[in-house]
């Protein structure tokens, strides 16, 4: 996967991820972390070995790398949080640029998600808060 002509493809098409796994490419547009939280509910395996490239990871995404068992990761914007989360988890990790946190759609703090699981330190923890998460804000 040729790193900058993937990024120019995110910018074109405004994507929000772009995964090769194998032979196939699995690309999104959604926000937030619905682009890995969605196939990782369908299937626990669908990221494996997969080489992905994100405009955004935050903690929270972080720890849905891990579960998805990526082989690496490059984002365009990076937590320090998750930064340090993938180093520990020994995943490969480039990024354009390290901000201290991920800022919420309003601009006013954190975002909501990477706060959620701001202490949490276990993966399956994590992927249940998240999921719950999810749940409650779309029933508001």
């Amino acid at each position: 996967m040729n790193l900058q002509a993937s990024i120019t493809r995110m910018n074109s098409e405004h994507l929000s991820c772009i995964a090769k796994i194998g032979n196939t490419e699995y690309i999104s547009s959604l926000k937030g972390i619905a682009p890995l939280l969605r196939p990782l509910r369908e299937n626990p395996d669908f990221f494996k070995d997969a080489i992905v490239i994100d405009r955004v990871i935050g903690k929270s995404a972080a720890f849905l790398l891990i579960i998805g068992k990526i082989k690496s990761i490059h984002a365009l914007i990076i937590s320090e949080h998750a930064l340090s989360l993938l180093q520990k988890h020994q995943i490969p990790v480039t990024y354009d640029k390290l901000v201290p946190f991920i800022i919420n759609n309003t601009n006013t703090g954190m975002c909501p998600m990477e706060a959620s699981v701001l202490h949490v330190d276990d993966p399956e923890e994590a992927f249940q808060v998240l999921i719950d998460r999810v749940q409650s804000m779309s029933q508001k």
